[in-house]
């Protein structure tokens, strides 16, 4: 299968969960997952050496992970400041359909940005063809166990973990971090960005082309990936988190260049934001990326912008409270 056709597929997937949610909510709980010390600041692993088997600074590797008896991994890549007595950040990446942890982190580039900016990134994977659209599945309970042992193994800022994803593993994103907002302490997302069961304010980001034919950015369009479903549009998701965030109702609008456009819903509470990037003509992609054709059909207005290094700038503002 092509690396199109997957994007094509990953869509289709999408909207098949999300398209009917109407008001943008999801039966996802607030319970938090099975993750301990979620609020706590440094995670167990500061002031440890380094054991054995450990990804080495300046360094990334697969590490294998097993849950519920299933097999699985995740690639991790440590920042070559880190120090075992320093609590680092950590971004958690989510690739889209039938895509990979190696092809994603190698065309977003943000595995390598970020790290270079001192976080530590985990990408897993899931051995499903697909990440399950369920915020307590076995996905969701391998994401917590890798999360718990990153913490275990490195020095943590338990207050900076953060949750970014493409088209399926965007929708996953949302479900994930909304069901564990004493764990994330902001969201990133490309292509899809329905408010799929947060109950207080959560930090967004997030990025969509207005000609993107699969997860369609206007209200009551009718997509490639379902047809004959109406979904709701970018504009009425992002007025969704910033009523969840308090925000003001009219966004403060921006031109970032000639196809791009900036709002930012202003005096969002309890230091939270609502941002959207707005791609004229930009289809379904991560704005930016290295061979970003390979993700969707696009144009040349998603060369505009790098999602990664405002992704990353994003996440360097926000943080859990105490």
């Amino acid at each position: 299968m092509t690396n199109r056709v997957m994007a094509v597929v990953s869509a289709t997937v999408v909207a098949m969960v999300l398209c009917t949610t109407g008001t943008g909510t999801a039966a996802a709980s607030n319970g938090g997952g099975t993750i301990s010390g979620a609020s706590t600041g440094r995670s167990s692993g500061c002031g440890r050496p380094m054991a054995a088997g450990t990804v080495s600074p300046g360094h990334k590797a697969t590490i294998s992970i097993s849950t519920h008896g299933i097999a699985s991994s995740y690639q991790l890549t440590v920042p070559r400041s880190y120090h075992p007595g320093v609590a680092d950040p950590v971004i958690v990446l989510f690739y889209g359909w039938l895509s990979n942890a190696s092809q994603f982190s190698a065309q977003t580039g943000l595995p390598a940005a970020a790290a270079r900016r001192g976080y530590l990134v985990a990408v897993p994977t899931t051995p499903a063809s697909q990440w399950q659209f369920n915020a307590h599945g076995t996905d969701a309970d391998r994401v917590d166990a890798m999360v718990s042992e990153i913490s275990r193994a490195y020095c943590v800022d338990q207050r900076r973990i953060y949750a970014s994803g493409f088209s399926a593993g965007a929708a996953f994103t949302i479900l994930y971090s909304c069901a564990r907002q004493g764990r994330i302490a902001a969201i990133a997302t490309a292509a899809v960005e329905y408010q799929l069961g947060c109950t207080r304010p959560m930090p967004v980001l997030a990025f969509h082309g207005t000609t993107d034919p699969f997860v369609p950015y206007q209200n009551d369009a009718i997509g490639l990936s379902l047809p004959g479903v109406r979904v709701r549009g970018t504009q009425l998701n992002m007025g969704d988190w910033a009523r969840l965030d308090g925000c003001r109702r009219t966004p403060a609008a921006r031109r970032m260049g000639a196809h791009v456009q900036r709002q930012v819903w202003p005096m969002c509470r309890d230091g939270t934001s609502v941002s959207l990037y707005t791609i004229v003509g930009g289809g379904h992609a991560w704005p930016g990326a290295d061979g970003q054709w390979l993700l969707g059909p696009d144009g040349p207005p998603m060369d505009e912008i790098d999602a990664t290094a405002l992704v990353v700038d994003f996440f360097g503002q926000h943080r859990l409270a105490r």
